[in-house]
């Protein structure tokens, strides 16, 4: 947590919260929970938030929680002068494309790819950022509003899938923690309705366009995805017997947007993806999933982007052994 020191100076200057670009459940529910923190101590924050909100679901998670957050403008000059503080996103990522000054701060669960210089940071290897900004009021023995520990406790279950995707004891700890006081009824419900009617198109696509070769099952989304369901859908690719590693990918604006699932331990989905995009993108992640986006200068001089990528990932796996 925050030192004393570190408190009193945020009241000396305008605080912005920042997720990373298209903000999934555990970003938005760990930086409202660190807004709810901060304001504890008498310090008001703004959440911010890259590119767009592209899934239904989101929206009702924020009106169910009663979270504010704005879209983040490009080029936005308050951030130079203010104080930054990076909630499950850090510096140098693809997922986070915007000058945050120098006065910035880190609170993340993925594991540091490119280093970067914070003010201070709490990077650690968990299933869920939400997990640590819970900690912080355990810690300090801040009680949570309802709404607070509701999103908390979605946020954590979605980005650990239930608990099956890079859970930690500490996330389980962290979860009984937030149980006692959160509306798990509503967690649920939100929890349960994902997906709406037009997703089903893209499920067909990836289904019918899916090639395997080894372990490794890849698939081509040709139209605009949002990256959310690119990820749902990498998901439920991986629960196939023949398929241990999935790499689902997809238009999004004017790149390539691609998810990375690993159920075999010995395959980084991480690593591989950052071994893969290399040169002509960017990409990262914990062990069982990642992503990362291909850049539009370097796909105008790919000729065949599936047998490109195809070949990156397979050379990628043969290089890291």
């Amino acid at each position: 947590m925050f030192t004393k020191e570190h408190l009193e100076h945020f009241k000396t200057k305008q605080v912005f919260i920042h997720t990373h670009d298209f903000p999934d459940p555990d970003a938005f529910a760990s930086a409202f929970g660190l807004q709810s923190l901060l304001k504890h101590y008498g310090i008001n924050s703004t959440i911010c938030y890259g590119g767009v909100i592209e899934r239904s679901s989101l929206y009702k998670m924020l009106n169910e929680f009663s979270i504010k957050a704005e879209q983040r403008r490009k080029n936005d000059t308050r951030f130079t002068t203010s104080i930054n503080i990076l909630v499950d996103s850090q510096l140098n990522n693809s997922n986070l494309s915007f000058n945050p000054g120098e006065d910035v701060y880190c609170i993340d669960h993925h594991p540091v790819f490119i280093k970067a210089n914070y003010v201070w940071k709490d990077i650690r290897a968990v299933g869920a950022c939400a997990s640590i900004i819970i900690s912080y009021f355990k810690e300090a023995n801040i009680p949570m509003s309802r709404d607070v520990a509701s999103a908390l406790c979605y946020g954590l279950k979605m980005d650990t899938n239930d608990f099956n995707r890079g859970c930690t004891s500490f996330d389980i700890e962290m979860f009984n923690e937030v149980f006692k006081c959160c509306d798990y009824d509503t967690v649920t419900y939100i929890n349960q309705n994902q997906l709406v009617l037009d997703d089903f198109n893209a499920f067909s696509v990836a289904i019918k366009n899916i090639k395997t070769h080894g372990h490794f099952g890849f698939s081509y989304i040709p139209f605009k995805c949002p990256s959310t369901l690119v990820a749902i859908i990498s998901d439920f690719l991986l629960s196939t017997e023949e398929v241990k590693v999935t790499i689902v990918y997809s238009m999004l604006d004017d790149v390539v947007k691609c998810s990375v699932r690993s159920e075999d331990p010995a395959i980084h989905a991480g690593k591989l993806i950052h071994e893969a995009l290399t040169g002509i993108g960017n990409g990262g992640g914990h062990p069982t999933m990642a992503g990362g986006i291909i850049y539009k200068e370097s796909l105008a001089k790919m000729q065949d982007l599936e047998g490109e990528i195809i070949k990156r990932f397979l050379d990628a796996y043969q290089r890291l052994g």
